[in-house]
């Protein structure tokens, strides 16, 4: 946090405490091996909880994502752990009502995550893929939004965290991760190049692949619907022909398996075809009645962290653009206190989110004609020539934090130092509830 502080960053920044990061720093190495600590080892991932709540974090993080996995394929230490270690970490935060929770839930419903918020009084915000609009199973999404719902009815303050875009990834089969999600992928994560091309060629694999797709687990990213996976970027001139065709397409127009056809046309292309796969919240129709959603909340991004596969940024620009101008599903000053206020309120933050005498000056300046964002273009920069996905602003005419312009509408402003702040005073969630309803 100090050094947060004496950085001078050009965004304000809230900080939460990681439930994989206090299991790191407890357990070391078995915190991605080992589900249950000793009791001695749970003792001290809940006081460093507590010390972090106390140095102002805003809450804490958590992920139990059946996609998250770091380096080598290990999971993320949080996504091994038992539900009662999350739950025993939650209560640590201290007294009811005071910080937020963030988790990516994976499969756990909402049902277990109202149990953990009515016991410890906490507002928890929800993310997962099971919350997205997937045409496969059309109702799934909104029986999670209602369940959410009935807890708040319940007093059990319950959201669910919901991008407005479509969930979109950018990958190849040297890098698949859309399908790590699946069993048949758990061993083979970390292999290299030539281990994927030998995998990828056994008829064993591609049954085990097969086999969990006609049965997918809740949460995994990719359900099977090769009709959303294009082939983007063929590498041999002869297979022109396939770009901006589906997977689904091909295979049909072959006699095929589709999953043999992805496979097959990967291997010839040495796994480096270029593939888009566009999975979720991709029918508007489907998708209005969650954004609209009294249990949503509009803040979901990776902001960088599958950079490599996707770029969710821009979904505030791109919300100004698609739901309000072009669907006309909120009205300008709903629209943009749904990307304001309403969070600003919901996490306990005094004095943002709206603009008013003695607040601070966080402040968009855009064109509601024009705003929205660029296609993704993929960039690469990132250490030894990686590439990444990045997406650029549209009718932005300026960005300004605590007043000062760090974005002029082209680019950032250069400045000696960022005028953000670390925010470390928070509202408990009643209070800033009352706050938020009374200004």
């Amino acid at each position: 946090m100090d050094m947060l502080r004496r950085g001078g960053s050009y965004v304000n920044l809230g900080v939460l405490v990681g439930h994989s990061a206090v299991r790191t720093a407890v357990m070391g190495d078995d915190a991605s091996l080992r589900q249950e600590p000793t009791a001695a080892e749970l003792a001290e991932m809940k006081r460093l909880v507590a010390e972090a709540m106390v140095g102002g974090a805003v809450g804490l993080g958590a992920s139990y994502s059946l996609n998250h996995s770091g380096w080598g394929g290990v999971p993320m230490p949080s996504t091994i752990s038992d539900i009662s270690e999350f739950d025993a970490l939650v209560g640590a935060m201290g007294g009811r009502g005071r910080g937020v929770v963030e988790i990516s839930s994976g499969p756990i419903m909402p049902d277990v995550m109202e149990e953990i918020a009515a016991r410890h009084g906490r507002r928890i915000f929800m993310s997962t893929a099971v919350a997205l609009y997937n045409e496969q199973y059309p109702e799934r999404a909104l029986g999670v939004f209602d369940a959410c719902a009935a807890a708040q009815a319940r007093g059990n303050e319950l959201y669910i965290q919901i991008t407005c875009q479509p969930l979109s990834f950018d990958f190849t089969l040297a890098s698949a991760y859309p399908f790590y999600s699946h069993p048949a992928f758990d061993p083979i994560k970390a292999y290299d190049r030539e281990q994927l091309k030998t995998v990828f060629c056994d008829p064993s694999f591609r049954d085990a692949f097969r086999a969990d797709l006609r049965n997918p687990k809740p949460g995994t990213v990719f359900q099977g619907t090769w009709e959303r996976v294009t082939v983007a970027a063929p590498v041999k001139p002869e297979n022109a022909g396939l770009a901006d065709r589906t997977i689904a397409d091909i295979a049909r127009e072959a006699g095929r398996d589709p999953l043999d056809v992805l496979l097959d046309l990967g291997l010839e292309e040495n796994l480096d075809t270029g593939l888009i796969g566009r999975f979720f919240n991709a029918v508007d129709d489907g998708v209005e009645p969650l954004v609209k959603h009294k249990a949503g909340v509009i803040a979901l991004s990776d902001a960088g962290a599958h950079l490599v596969y996707l770029c969710d940024a821009g979904f505030g620009l791109y919300f100004l653009g698609h739901w309000v101008r072009e669907r006309g599903a909120f009205d300008i000053a709903e629209g943009v206190r749904r990307l304001t206020s309403h969070q600003a309120g919901l996490y306990g933050i005094p004095d943002r989110g709206r603009i008013a005498v003695g607040a601070c000056a966080d402040l968009l300046l855009f064109d509601p004609a024009t705003v929205g964002i660029s296609p993704p273009r993929r960039v690469t920069d990132l250490p030894g020539g990686g590439a990444r996905t990045l997406r650029d602003p549209i009718g932005v005419h300026g960005v300004f934090v605590n007043g000062v312009r760090v974005f002029d509408g082209k680019d950032y402003v250069r400045l000696g130092k960022g005028p953000g702040q670390v925010l470390d005073r928070f509202l408990p969630a009643r209070a800033a509830q009352m706050a938020s309803a009374a200004q």
